[in-house]
């Protein structure tokens, strides 16, 4: 049987494990932020990256135009009614 000292252990487990994580966050934000203030993005760059993606994008509309979809049979045609057999 487990005594009172395991239970609690296994309670304040989870405790640690979000410290950790809390933790490990806190740190690759402080990473992030260093990294960008020795490595600032310049607007140069900036514009170069936005001018290749407008081309990429207007080339993928030009290359497949949208074309809207073929209308159902279904939706054109209309049921025909039925007709009362003239045999009877």
């Amino acid at each position: 049987m487990l005594g009172r000292s395991q239970v609690a252990r296994c309670l304040t487990m989870p405790n640690k494990n979000t410290d950790a994580e809390a933790a490990l966050q806190k740190l690759g934000h402080r990473v992030r932020l260093g990294w960008a203030k020795k490595h600032p993005i310049s607007d140069k760059n900036l514009e170069s990256v936005k001018n290749t993606v407008r081309e990429q994008w207007e080339q993928e509309q030009t290359a497949s135009p949208p074309s809207k979809p073929a209308p159902s049979p279904t939706k054109d045609q209309k049921p025909k009614p039925q007709e009362p057999d003239e045999g009877r």
